[in-house]
C-alpha cells in the first residue's frame, strides 16, 4: 500500500505523539493510519485494484500471438470387408470386383501440431480492449483513493464523537463531585440542625441525577469507541483516551474551495473515468465491422498405420502457414443495435457526469453555509460557557454563605452543566463540518 501524508489544510490539529493504538493517548494521525493499514473494506478496494492492474496486460487485449500444442492418438480393431472395383480383359474394358474380409484389423493415428496465430487486423478493436484495459485500471485506482477518503472520514468523524463524550462524561463527572460535596455539606448542617430533612432528600435526588448522567455519558463514550475501532480494523474492546485539542483552518476560501471540487472531488473523477471507458467501448463495438486478418504458422507430425486400408503406413512431417480472414457481413442488426445503445451510453454518461458536477455545486455551498455558521456558533458557546461558569462560581459562593437558595445553586449548576456540553457540541460539529467541505473538494490526502 502506498504511504500518503495527510493533507496540511485538514492536520492543523496535534503535533504526533510517540505513544501507539492500546496505550494512554491515541491521536487523530495514529488513528487514521491505523484505518488506512487494517480497515477491511479499504482492503477489498485494493484488491479490485490489484486485479485490474493485472488485467491490464497486452496479452490479454489480444496483441500479442496466441501459441497452442495439439496432440492425440487413436486406436481401432475392427472387423472389415472390402469390396474393390478392378479392370480387366483385353484393354481393360472390363470391370471386376474383388472382395477382400480382414478379421480383427487394427488401426493406429497419431498427430502433433504446434501452432501460433496471431491477429494482424481487426478493426484496431485489440488496441481500444487494451486502452479500456488501462482506464479500468485507473478507474479503479481512482475508487480505490476515493475509499481512502471515505475511510478518513469516517475516522475523523468517529474519533471526534469519541472527543465529544469524553468531555462530556468529565462535565458530567465534575458535576457528579459538586452536588455529592454539596450533600455532605446538607448532611453536616442537618446533623447541627442547620438544615431541614428536605434539603438532604433534595441533595439526593440531584446526586443520583447527576451519577444517572455519569452512567449515560460513560455508555456513550463505550459506544463512540466501538465505532471508531470498527472503522480502524481493531477488536472492539480496545480502550484508550483521545486528543481532545481542535483547531480550525484558517483562511479557507469558497472560490478556491469550488474549483478544487470541479478537479479533485473524487466521485466527480470516477464520474468522467467512467464516460471515457464508454466512448472506448463504443469504439471497441464499432471494430466489429471490420474484417479480422490474422496469420498462422505451425509444425505438424501425424502418422497413420491401417491393416485394412490399401495405405498400410503414412506419415507426414513438416510446417504449413496461412492468412485467414472474416468478417461479418449480416447478423440480424445485432452490431448496428450494439453500436446504438453504445451511443446511447456515452451520452447517458456525459448527462450523469454534467448532473453530478451540479449537486457537488450545491453541495460545497451548502457545506461552506454550514461551515461558516457552526463556527460562529462555536464561538458563541465559548462565550455562554465563560458566563455560565462565572454564574456558577457566584452562586457557589453566595449559597456558602447562605446567600443564595438550594434552586438557584442548582439551576447555575445544570446551566454550567448545559452549556458545556453545549460548547462540546458546537466546537467538534464545525470541526467536522470542515471536514467534509475538505472531502468534497478532495483535499485530504494527497500523495
Amino acid at each position: 500500500m502506498k504511504k500518503y501524508k495527510f493533507s496540511m489544510l485538514m492536520l492543523s490539529l496535534l503535533s504526533i505523539s510517540t505513544v501507539g493504538l492500546g496505550q494512554e493517548k491515541l491521536t487523530l494521525q495514529q488513528a487514521v493510519e491505523t484505518a488506512l493499514s487494517s480497515n477491511y473494506q479499504l482492503k477489498v478496494a485494493e484488491t479490485q485494484k490489484e486485479i485490474a492492474s493485472k488485467n491490464a496486460q497486452v496479452g490479454n487485449a489480444g496483441l500479442l500471438p496466441s501459441v497452442s500444442l495439439n496432440a492425440g492418438a487413436d486406436y481401432s480393431n475392427t472387423d472389415t470387408e472390402v469390396e474393390f472395383v478392378q479392370a480387366g480383359g483385353a484393354g481393360g474394358s472390363e470391370l471386376s470386383t474383388n472382395r477382400q474380409e480382414i478379421n480383427g484389423a487394427t488401426s493406429l493415428s497419431y498427430n502433433a501440431k504446434l501452432q501460433v496465430d496471431y491477429v494482424l487486423f481487426d478493426g484496431f478493436g485489440n488496441r481500444y480492449n487494451f486502452r479500456k484495459l488501462k482506464e479500468t485500471e485507473n478507474l479503479e485506482s481512482l475508487k480505490y483513493h476515493q475509499e481512502m477518503e471515505s475511510t478518513m472520514l469516517q475516522v475523523v468523524q468517529y474519533y471526534y464523537e469519541v472527543c465529544r463524550q469524553q468531555l462530556n462524561l468529565k462535565s458530567a463527572q465534575v458535576s457528579m463531585d459538586v452536588s455529592r460535596q454539596r450533600l455532605e455539606k446538607v448532611n453536616e448542617q442537618y446533623q447541627y440542625g442547620q438544615q431541614n430533612r428536605l434539603a438532604v432528600l433534595n441533595a439526593e435526588v440531584d446526586l443520583n441525577t447527576d451519577s444517572t448522567k455519569v452512567l449515560e455519558s460513560e455508555q456513550a463514550l463505550e459506544k463512540a469507541i466501538r465505532n471508531l475501532n470498527t472503522v480502524m480494523g481493531q477488536p472492539v474492546d480496545t480502550n484508550y483516551k483521545v486528543e481532545e485539542d481542535v483547531t480550525y483552518q484558517e483562511n479557507l476560501d469558497r472560490e478556491e474551495i469550488m474549483a478544487e471540487v470541479i478537479s479533485s472531488n473524487a466521485s466527480l473523477r470516477v464520474q468522467r473515468k467512467q464516460e471515457e471507458i464508454s466512448m472506448l467501448d463504443s469504439k471497441v463495438t464499432n471494430a466489429n465491422r471490420y474484417p479480422t486478418i490474422s496469420l498462422y504458422g505451425a509444425y505438424g507430425w501425424n502418422q497413420q498405420e491401417n491393416d485394412a486400408s490399401q495405405m498400410v503406413y503414412n506419415r507426414s512431417l513438416g510446417p504449413s502457414a496461412g492468412v485467414k480472414m472474416s468478417m461479418n457481413l449480416f447478423n440480424g442488426s445485432q452490431q448496428r443495435i450494439k453500436e446504438q445503445n453504445a451511443r446511447l451510453n456515452i451520452e447517458a454518461q456525459k448527462a450523469t457526469t454534467t448532473q453530478q458536477q451540479l449537486e457537488l455545486e450545491k453541495e460545497v455551498a451548502n457545506a461552506w453555509t454550514d461551515y461558516v455558521y457552526k463556527k460562529q456558533l462555536a464561538k458563541m458557546e465559548e462565550t455562554s460557557v465563560e458566563q455560565a461558569r462565572l454564574n456558577f462560581e457566584q452562586t457557589e459562593e453566595s449559597y456558602a454563605f447562605g446567600q443564595s437558595n438550594t434552586v438557584e445553586f442548582r439551576a447555575a449548576q445544570e446551566n454550567l452543566l448545559e452549556a458545556e456540553n453545549r460548547l462540546n457540541n458546537a466546537r467538534y460539529a464545525a470541526k467536522i463540518s470542515e471536514v467534509n467541505l475538505l472531502q468534497l473538494a478532495g483535499m485530504l490526502l494527497k500523495q
